[in-house]
């Protein structure tokens, strides 16, 4: 249960979290490639002279970007909701993807391939891909995203309050109750009339009523369906 004004004091921080997230990684993107055109090392300021000066910008969008980003991954966590998925795994195949396309981008501009940016690429591709990879199982996909489902109902809400709950349906999953109760055959019993009893002996009343308590015992009868045809084969059998 969690109070209206809380919710949407999370809904916004966890909206300002992926924003600033989404910021920080697109600067460092942009970054990283302004470095990478200039050869992929640079400096500026100092009482040094400099031999290959950083692009316009650079001294501050890098620690920025990197500083940045690992606060408002922190404001998304400390603001997530305790229902939706769960995207902070995505942070580091989004960090290392991103990366691993701007070495290789850096790699193939020139007039040959640079081999230095060309591994950085491919280890940065591989360290953001194979996680993403695990995510084609299902049942992994639901574990990482969303987690398990309670096996307990949670409590009703209370004034003024929200009631969440985790349960999940992914695409092509049975939307049929898990824990529904099978369906109870339908009762097969044919009524018996007194009449009937009576013109058949004492002997068939006996069968009639090992019958009757076969069918009780594998649940084509109900204990009031039962208790009902017994009373009526007694009743009769009492009659005569």
């Amino acid at each position: 249960m969690i109070n209206p004004r809380r919710l949407a004091r999370k809904s916004l921080g966890t909206l300002l979290g992926l924003a600033g997230l989404a910021c920080c990684l697109t600067l460092l993107f942009l970054g990283s490639r302004a470095v990478m055109s200039v050869g992929g090392s640079c400096g500026s300021g100092g009482p040094y002279v400099v031999a290959t000066p950083c692009p316009d910008g650079i001294a501050w969008i890098m620690p920025v970007s990197i500083f940045g980003g690992i606060a408002a991954l922190g404001i998304y966590l400390a603001s997530s909701l305790p229902v939706g998925p769960r995207l902070t795994p995505l942070a580091w195949p989004a960090l290392f993807l991103s990366l691993g396309w701007a070495f290789l981008e850096s790699a193939v501009a020139g007039p040959g391939i640079e081999w230095g940016f060309m591994i950085c690429a491919v280890l940065f591709l591989l360290m953001g891909g194979a996680p993403l990879a695990l995510l084609f199982n299902r049942q992994a996909a639901r574990a990482v995203f969303w987690g398990t489902a309670p096996k307990a109902a949670p409590p009703a809400p209370g004034p003024g309050g929200v009631r969440w709950t985790t349960r999940v349906t992914l695409p092509g999953e049975d939307t049929a109750p898990q824990d529904a109760p099978p369906p109870r055959p339908a009762s097969r019993f044919v009524e018996l009339r007194p009449q009937d009893v009576a013109s058949s002996g004492g002997g068939d009343l006996v069968g009639q009523l090992e019958r009757l308590s076969a069918l009780h015992r594998t649940g084509r009868l109900d204990d009031a369906e039962y208790a009902a045809a017994k009373a009526r084969l007694l009743n009769g059998s009492g009659g005569r």
